[in-house]
């Protein structure tokens, strides 16, 4: 029963929270106004968020394959270190190790300032599988009748 006339009615009404009154604005929710604002200002935020973590991942990504083709490149490295000199060819040899996505390039050249046949150079490059960009390259010489590793 509302009495819109009658202000000690209209008042007990709205205490009571009566619905058939009018004069109660439901104040439990949130307007379509305060919704779309909240959507647009979590937009503006999550934008750069997200860029900034996709930006990360793949900077630990190109991080990692350089990591790794340094390894592979230092590993070659050791295991020409442990090969006497007499037992290195001339000439390019091409290693893969199983389980990574790499190509090794291994080049043994005769240096041309040395006396003949007396000091190697010998360098490594290690690639992406497939690609021609150089992630990596690494130089050493090797002299005649040295022992290296002693």
């Amino acid at each position: 029963m509302c009495d819109r006339k009658n202000p000690i009615i209209l008042i007990h009404n709205i205490l009571q929270g009566n619905k058939l009154c009018g004069t109660v604005p439901n104040k439990r929710g949130f307007t379509l106004v305060e919704l779309l604002m909240t959507i647009v200002v979590v937009g503006i935020i999550s934008i750069p968020l997200s860029l900034s973590l996709s930006q990360h991942i793949r900077s630990t990504s190109v991080s990692q394959e350089n990591s790794t083709a340094i390894n592979l490149g230092r590993l070659q490295m050791e295991e020409v270190n442990n090969i006497p000199g007499a037992s290195i060819l001339i000439g390019t040899t091409n290693i893969n190790y199983t389980g990574y996505p790499y190509d090794i390039t291994r080049t043994v050249t005769y240096v041309q300032q040395a006396p003949p046949e007396s000091l190697k150079r010998i360098t490594v490059e290690v690639r992406k599988s497939g690609s021609a960009a150089i992630l990596v390259s690494f130089v050493t010489y090797i002299a005649a009748n040295v022992l290296y590793g002693i």
